[in-house]
């Protein structure tokens, strides 16, 4: 996983060092005191711990609180990192989003109709519905970000309940083109 989704897990846990040095794993601990280097990648297995530890020390009483941190993650990123995909409405947007965050897996876009689309993630290195629910999240929040509007994500399938690849159902409404 890339620094850059590293960086908000980490800096949640920091905020929250001592229940998090009490769940995670000794081993996981020094992401608790050096820094995260956003051009840099970390191990898989060590951004999906972190990713369920962060859900255990702030619960989102309000919903899913995956699907909210992929949100403020979409927000940081279009705010920051991938500005300038903030006024692309095209698919390079997403696959360039997904492969600039994760070296695993194929993203795959089908479109069956303007303002409806399925994604397909075929792949992926581990299989975690927390990793699912943050990408159905930094998808919604990516694309009203970008000017589109009543925009749904639903994660159909996953590869951590045994299905072949991952896949999303998006519908929106303004721009035609995903």
């Amino acid at each position: 996983a890339k620094g850059t989704v590293m960086v908000g897990l980490v800096k949640a846990l920091r905020r929250n060092k001592e229940k998090a040095r009490e769940l995670l794993p000794p081993k996981l601990h020094h992401y608790l005191e050096e820094r995260i280097v956003v051009a840099s990648w970390y191990p898989i297995d060590d951004y999906v711990a972190l990713l369920r530890t962060v859900g255990k020390v702030i619960p989102n009483p309000n919903g899913d609180v995956y699907v909210e941190m992929g949100r403020a993650a979409a927000r940081d990123h279009m705010e920051g990192t991938y500005s300038r995909l903030k006024r692309s409405v095209s698919r390079q947007a997403a696959f360039t989003l997904l492969t600039s965050m994760y070296d695993s897996g194929e993203m795959k876009i089908l479109e069956r109709a303007p303002g409806h689309a399925l994604i397909e993630w075929v792949g992926f290195a581990l299989p975690s519905r927390e990793v699912c629910e943050t990408f159905t999240g930094y998808q919604a929040q990516r694309m009203e970000m970008q000017g589109f509007e009543d925009v749904h994500v639903r994660h159909l399938r996953c590869r951590a309940e045994g299905a072949p690849s991952c896949r999303w159902d998006l519908s929106w409404k303004g721009r035609a083109t995903l």
